[in-house]
């Protein structure tokens, strides 16, 4: 996907920017060896090697606020974007200083009811930070998308389209004047997916590591055979292992940017260890930034330029994701039928057990109260949880997904609304 920079030569002076992204992995109590993980992580990015770090799943303050510490001299300004009930996981750490920080939360994230997978819990979103780095004007964006857990049965391919749009939009919206646009993360989709599609479509973002590399053949950086976490059944599952982090950039009107490098920095194992850095392998990209002269492309005729370049691609994972969204619909409702059905007979097995009082002699009354109280204490918080599945949170997802299929509708439409205009935007 090309960078459009108006007419005008470029200037001979130019600026690179370093990039690091890394999953590392930092659930407590599950994540093996984790502190002595973050202790080799923070010893790592402490060189000074990179100009923006992307991390995720820091899930422990103690976790981020030990990086942080370790790589104080490097990369003295960062952010954490402490947001939902366990926090997103997400965080941001730059040479320069952080202007502006913001997070938006994504409208679906999983089923509380999940306990096991535990996305839910995390505030999934977008995370937003503005820099400006030798004079360039840079947008920092970072997610980390709901996991797929079983790829035959994804019951949550419906929430990673649906934040695919919800970042590719924010970021079309937000980022147009910005002379670099980077968005950064694990977003647990690959490049043949539709969430993936979707993404580069919508915000017309370029993958770093195909621009560097040409190549879909390597840069795995999930499950790969190297990794000292791999299991043997991702590894039958897929040998080679799946790439599903990213750097991915954008320039803006009047900047050309291009990946000097892609690569994975990282080695197999952490010194003097047996074991790696991350179940992840980390992604490092160096970008050159120059300027046009001569020229000047206003923002609205860069976002024209845009759409229409990437028109095509956007079509076709508009149309996939529309199909998705509907799918995922179907289910909910027919999943909302089925709670709404259960909770029913709850409630009815819940008054049904009062009825005994009627045909005891009074005498028995306590102990049959006794007897049933269990029971109708575990039906009853039975009864309260389907309620709430068939009200609350499937109502909620229903609405969601019905928002994220009238946002596609919205791109399908452009080309008729703007055909008098002869132009897509």
């Amino acid at each position: 996907m090309s960078s459009l920079v108006g007419e005008g030569k470029l200037d001979p002076t130019s600026v690179e920017i370093r990039v690091f992204t890394l999953n590392c992995w930092g659930l407590r109590l599950i994540s093996s060896d984790r502190k002595e993980r973050f202790e080799a992580i923070g010893h790592y990015l402490s060189r000074g090697d990179h100009d923006i770090v992307f991390l995720q799943e820091v899930w422990n303050q103690s976790d981020y606020d030990a990086v942080k510490e370790a790589i104080q001299d490097a990369f003295p300004h960062s952010h954490f974007f402490d947001n939902g009930v366990i926090g997103t996981g997400t965080c941001v750490f730059t040479r320069v200083q952080i202007h502006d920080a913001t997070l938006h939360e994504f409208a679906m994230n999983g089923y509380p009811h999940k306990i096991t997978h535990g996305d839910w819990f995390g505030g999934k979103g977008l995370g937003v930070c503005h820099i400006f780095y030798k004079g360039y004007d840079v947008h920092l964006y970072t997610s980390h998308y709901h996991a797929e857990y079983n790829r035959a049965h994804d019951i949550y391919l419906g929430h990673r389209v649906s934040h695919a749009l919800e970042s590719a939009q924010w970021i079309k919206l937000t980022s147009s004047s910005a002379d670099l646009t980077i968005y950064a993360g694990d977003f647990n989709t690959e490049p043949t997916d539709v969430p993936y599609r979707l993404l580069r479509a919508v915000a017309a973002l370029s993958d770093s590591w195909l621009e560097a590399n040409g190549t879909e053949t390597s840069g795995w950086t999930s499950e790969i055979p190297s990794n000292s976490y791999t299991t043997p059944r991702a590894l039958r599952e897929c040998p080679n292992g799946k790439r599903i982090d990213y750097i991915m950039y954008r320039s803006g009107p009047n900047v050309l940017a291009a990946p000097v490098s892609t690569i994975l920095p990282l080695p197999s194992r952490i010194p003097n260890r047996n074991f790696s850095y991350s179940d992840h392998e980390a992604v490092c990209t160096t970008l050159r930034l120059q300027r046009t002269e001569n020229s000047f492309l206003r923002a609205s005729e860069f976002r024209r330029h845009l759409s229409m370049e990437c028109r095509i691609d956007c079509v076709k994972a508009v149309k996939d994701a529309i199909g998705i969204t509907e799918v995922s619909q179907r289910k909910v409702s027919e999943v909302q039928v089925i709670y709404a059905i259960v909770a029913a007979v709850l409630l009815s097995l819940f008054v049904g057990s009062f009825f005994p009082i009627f045909i005891v002699d009074y005498e028995y009354h306590a102990y049959l109260d006794v007897g049933l109280f269990l029971p109708r204490f575990f039906i009853s918080i039975a009864l309260v949880f389907f309620f709430l599945m068939a009200t609350v949170f499937t109502k909620k997802e229903m609405n969601a997904l019905r928002s994220t299929k009238a946002s596609l509708r919205l791109i399908m439409d452009q080309d008729l609304s703007n055909n008098g205009n002869n132009m897509i935007s």
